[in-house]
């Protein structure tokens, strides 16, 4: 009788460990997910916001590139109004031949 009281003592004792390790290893897991959730969560939004700033300076550099050219252009087409009175020969007014290339990129 001892004996088998014993027996199941020790029974419930494995049982009852047993439980303990998958709760430990289930509330571990938990806590291993939400670590991983709040991970992926940081960097996606770390992702959105370099995209943004990339895209803020390409929109930027672009404007800044518009603005370079249209200032050129007004330059030249005040210049060409201006010179209009004074040309006497064909061609260029000062014999330069000036070309301009606007790079983007």
């Amino acid at each position: 009788l001892v004996r088998r009281a014993l027996e199941v003592a020790a029974h419930s004792a494995c049982r009852i460990q047993a439980w303990w390790h998958r709760a430990v290893a289930r509330q571990r897991e938990e806590r291993r997910l939400r670590a991983l959730a709040a991970y992926v969560r940081q960097e996606r939004a770390s992702v959105l916001l370099q995209a943004h700033a990339r895209t803020w300076q390409a929109r930027d550099q672009y404007r800044r590139c518009r603005e370079a050219a249209r200032t050129i252009q007004a330059r030249w087409r005040q210049r060409g109004t201006w010179r209009r009175g004074t040309r006497q020969r064909g061609g260029t007014e000062d014999g330069v031949d000036l070309s301009i290339e606007i790079v983007l990129g």
